[in-house]
């Protein structure tokens, strides 16, 4: 996934997209929810900061064919604070349980995927609960994992500092950054046979809380009964917390399998046992 674009995004991925406002709010709308209006997925778009008719009427003026995936439901915008803050508080296992949920209808209705856009300016409010936002975003991969859900969460730069902009993107798979010509992308996708995980990409620092958080729910989460298997064959790069948390998984998971180890990580494993 290095050097990801939003052209490049596929079902399963999380990805943190940073911008710088208003104008690159609208950029990234266009290039990331019209094209998937051929793809029959269901869209979903909540937006924060300006009114969601706006927004709609940004689009249809766009391409026409917005008009009439609003029209019939495919196309859906709301405000983001209705759906991450229904209470006036952000309770991050409601909104995760939500998640499910609305995963569930949405392929009992049909479709073939989702395409989902969450615009999160509304965390940079004195809003209570948004302590817990980068907890969130790591906890929540254990859903869009699965394989359905195309998933992009706005960030602003100009609206949060960057401590907590590193939080957020260490809680995301991967980044998307405009005018970076690189940074470090994950892939993560359940499997059912054999039961476990695919990992592919580069895997640090830069993604490393939305890694754990995977890893750590694997024996729930994964489809099936049975041995659990993570294979790390697309893996191009790990560091030493990647290695870490891997030979973590090795010894408190039951019949835990790596496979598709390549001879750099195999020695890396190697001196993270030999040091732990």
């Amino acid at each position: 996934m290095a050097g990801t674009t939003l052209g490049g995004l596929a079902p399963g991925d999380h990805v943190c997209v940073l911008h710088g406002g208003l104008v690159g709010r609208s950029g990234v709308l266009e290039a990331f929810i019209l094209p998937a209006l051929d793809s029959g997925d269901k869209v979903i778009c909540r937006i924060a900061r300006v009114a969601p008719a706006v927004v709609a009427e940004a689009l249809e003026a766009a391409d026409g064919r917005a008009r009439e995936a609003l029209r019939s439901g495919q196309f859906v915008i709301t405000g983001a604070r209705e759906s991450y803050l229904p209470s006036g508080a952000f309770d991050p296992e409601r909104v995760i349980d939500a998640w499910r949920e609305e995963l569930d209808r949405i392929r009992e209705d049909g479709y073939p995927g989702m395409r989902v856009v969450g615009d999160m300016s509304w965390a940079a409010d004195p809003v209570p609960g948004t302590e817990r936002l980068a907890w969130y975003e790591a906890e929540v991969n254990r859903v869009f994992v699965a394989g359905f859900a195309c998933v992009v969460c706005l960030y602003d730069r100009s609206t949060f500092s960057p401590a907590r902009l590193r939080q957020y993107i260490q809680a995301h798979p991967g980044t998307i950054e405009p005018g970076v010509p690189r940074i470090p992308q994950l892939r993560l996708r359940y499997t059912s046979d054999p039961r476990g995980l695919a990992i592919a990409g580069e895997a640090d620092i830069a993604n490393r809380t939305a890694l754990a958080a995977v890893l750590a729910g694997l024996p729930h989460d994964a489809p099936g009964d049975g041995p659990l298997t993570i294979d790390v064959s697309g893996l191009t790069f790990a560091d030493v917390g990647t290695a870490a948390a891997l030979l973590r998984c090795t010894r408190e998971i039951p019949q835990l399998r790596l496979t598709g180890l390549s001879p750099y990580l195999s020695d890396l494993l190697d001196m993270v046992a030999q040091a732990t």
